[in-house]
């Protein structure tokens, strides 16, 4: 439903701009005998980037990067970046292409017709906190205003439903605020004692929240170890491993009239651990600090000595992450332009700073293992507590499983790859003798390979 703004002043369209809730740039141009200036600012509370190509005088926007890609002529590859991506991912302005940039949220591009530049906008500080606010209480109520200004309950909207407990918060506030105008999408991951946990807890939160369920099983959609142009992976780096299974969502999504999808990213970084923030690959999350430095070993061994000092030198253009965090904000880089390319809006709520800043002054035990989450789902619920001991439903059951069907079709693709054609792995590194048994869940080539593929993907589909 299109919405119109009465702008008098250009102070009425900076303070629309400053306050306004959801996706919204500001463009300046100053053109006078004096020279030319244009300033492209992003505020804080949008989540969909827009890549940025200049090229002489002319400079072209866009939030689809595939589709900026290929209307360029000639790309080159940033390849400290992509080693990084592989490695240990970066939030930063940069991309796979040195002449690419990316204009996440609270970020400004400045330009004169010639030179460009990507600065940072300052997010403030925090203000207030929770208050006297039980914490469960107030992130239902900062997540009911999100949804009010965000959204509108006229249109239908999907929401994506794994289980866990973001999702879960989500799924019940969305039907809450969009007035039930909703179905809710979900997978069924298949393999794993934790399957059954997860199909209970979807049938609660869908029988609470009234709505229709679509569910596909990941054993009817497993990750395809393909060299194909058209997926997703060959067009974005390392988007999406469970593309077919997300294809059929998406496309049930539409054929029900939905315009808007829903869920729960953001939630794993509303609550930091004091240790810090460990910045790892989606595939790598659920690992340990051992498994995560045996990983690390094997990708030294793997990569030429110039891939390894990429990985280890200093990285200019990383960018402060704010009370988010790098992993939050990195999901929703990769996940929002995949949506909007399917023409969805994209809509998630524990996505949001002013949100993640103020439960940092929660107490202790409502940040421990999300318990104030937990506690606000009990509330929508009536009081029935749907977790308990919780552990958390994935896809890496049905992840390596496809790996290790398709073993020797990854290994012979990455033994003859464009990964070695750049320098970037050694050649004769990956063989079938060294890989190992693939079968063997606490090898720790599984995700590795099925990261280089994914890399292999973009790099076959784009140079």
């Amino acid at each position: 439903m299109p919405v119109s703004y009465d702008l008098a002043t250009i102070a009425d369209a900076y303070s629309l701009f400053e306050g306004f809730e959801g996706e919204i740039l500001l463009l300046e141009v100053l053109h006078n005998e004096y020279g030319f200036n244009l300033r492209l600012v992003s505020n804080g509370n949008g989540i969909a980037p827009i890549y940025v190509h200049q090229n002489g005088d002319r400079i072209s926007f866009d939030w689809d990067s595939d589709r900026l890609v290929k209307a360029i002529k000639h790309k080159s590859l940033d390849f400290q970046y992509l080693c990084r991506a592989v490695v240990d991912p970066v939030y930063t302005h940069r991309t796979p292409f040195t002449n690419i940039q990316l204009l996440p949220p609270r970020t400004q591009l400045l330009w004169d017709g010639a030179r460009l530049r990507v600065d940072q906008i300052d997010g403030g500080e925090l203000e207030g906190g929770i208050g006297d606010y039980d914490a469960s209480r107030f992130i239902i109520d900062h997540v009911d205003a999100h949804f009010a200004k965000r959204g509108t309950p006229t249109l239908p909207f999907a929401a994506e439903l794994s289980g866990g407990i973001d999702s879960s918060f989500v799924t019940l506030s969305a039907f809450r605020a969009w007035e039930r105008r909703g179905i809710t999408l979900g997978i069924d991951i298949g393999f794993g004692a934790e399957r059954r946990a997860q199909l209970e807890r979807r049938d609660t939160v869908i029988s609470a929240a009234g709505c229709r369920d679509f569910v596909v099983d990941i054993r009817e959609y497993m990750p395809a170890f393909r060299l194909s142009a058209d997926d997703l992976e060959s067009r974005y780096l390392l988007a999406e491993e469970y593309e077919d299974a997300f294809t059929r969502l998406w496309s049930i999504a539409r054929n029900e009239g939905c315009s808007i999808i829903t869920g729960g990213y953001g939630g794993d970084e509303l609550f930091p651990s004091l240790a810090g923030e460990e910045v790892c690959q989606d595939k790598l999350r659920g690992a340990t600090e051992a498994d995560r430095a045996r990983i690390r070993g094997v990708y030294e061994d793997l990569f030429t000595p110039n891939a390894w000092q990429a990985v280890n030198d200093g990285f200019i253009g990383e960018l402060d992450t704010g009370y988010l965090g790098s992993s939050a904000r990195l999901a929703v880089i990769k996940r929002a332009p995949l949506l909007l390319s399917c023409g969805f809006w994209p809509v998630f709520p524990l996505f949001d700073e002013t949100l993640a800043a103020a439960l940092l002054t929660a107490a202790a035990d409502q940040r421990h293992e999300k318990s104030a989450l937990q506690d606000a789902i009990r509330l929508l619920l009536g009081e029935r507590d749907i977790f308990g001991t919780y552990d958390k439903e994935t896809l890496k059951g049905a992840s390596d499983r496809s790996l290790w069907q398709s073993a020797q079709v990854v290994i012979q693709t990455l033994s003859t790859s464009r990964l070695i054609d750049i320098g970037i792995l050694r050649a004769d590194a990956i063989r079938t003798e060294t890989v190992g048994d693939l079968a063997d869940i606490t090898n720790p080539y599984s995700p590795i390979l099925s990261i280089l593929y994914a890399t292999e993907k973009f790099l076959r589909g784009n140079f």
